[in-house]
């Protein structure tokens, strides 16, 4: 049986494996890391994903952060606390990375007891044609206002294809009064189901939007045998928690 934390990497590596394949970018899997190059400069998209904290492939992950460097595009490496030993330190201290971010790893046994939405602000629908695509783009960029990722994040989706994502892949986006307010993403792997860009128009903060979106999409899942995993801030931990999380871990971000 997977580990409660290795469920998180195992899901965030599907997530990876589909938003690489959905702009043609090149992926690369061994056993102790994953690295996704969108060959776009995004580092919300540019990832490298340590799987184990033993560095096997030092030449491969080297080869894989220098091509980043060579086309001076942002990548950023999501790291188990846990496998931060010495031989990965010295590989983000080799190139001069700083830790931007920490997220708790949490994990629901099963969706066996969620109950309906009690709020009804929004009109939920899973994306299936490009109105609705660009509706979920739209709420997803404009938490980049103001930033050069907005750039980047442009270039991602003028090249994204939906048809690529495999329908392991479901998006989803909240209206109200036909206004796209706020998005989910439901990932299910082999072994769990992942949870992912749960965001909400700064204008429509703080009215339990966000909330609603978050149950709907524990509704989605079709198996409610298997667990649900997903990364949280210190803000959006305690509201996870209300629905049934428990901590399994903290994941480390440098860039």
């Amino acid at each position: 049986m997977m580990i409660n934390h290795q469920l998180v990497i195992d899901n965030f590596e599907e997530k990876l494996t589909a938003f690489t394949h959905a702009v043609s970018g090149e992926l690369t899997k061994e056993e102790d890391f994953v690295i996704a190059n969108t060959e776009i400069p995004t580092d919300t998209f540019n990832v490298l994903l340590p799987k184990s904290p033993n560095i096997i492939n030092a030449v491969k992950i080297r080869h894989g952060i220098d091509r980043f460097f060579d086309k001076a595009y942002p990548f950023s490496i999501w790291i188990d606390a846990q496998y931060v030993n010495d031989d990965w330190k010295e590989l983000i201290q080799a190139y001069d990375l700083k830790e931007t971010e920490r997220n708790v790893m949490m994990k629901l046994d099963n969706t066996l007891h969620v109950g309906p939405r009690i709020s009804h602000q929004l009109t939920i629908t899973k994306v299936s044609n490009n109105e609705e695509r660009l509706n979920y783009i739209a709420v997803f960029m404009s938490l980049f206002e103001g930033t050069s990722e907005k750039d980047a994040l442009e270039s991602y989706f003028n090249t994204f294809s939906q048809r690529k994502l495999g329908s392991a892949v479901e998006m989803f986006v909240g209206c109200i009064d036909e206004r796209p307010v706020t998005t989910g993403l439901l990932i299910e792997s082999e072994d769990s189901y992942g949870i992912y860009d749960v965001m909400t128009k700064d204008a429509y903060r703080g009215k339990g939007i966000g909330s609603e979106m978050f149950q709907f999409l524990l509704t989605q899942t079709k198996d409610k045998q298997k667990p649900v995993v997903l990364q949280a801030s210190d803000d959006g931990k305690s509201i996870y928690k209300r629905f049934g999380f428990t901590d399994v871990g903290e994941m480390m971000v440098f860039e």
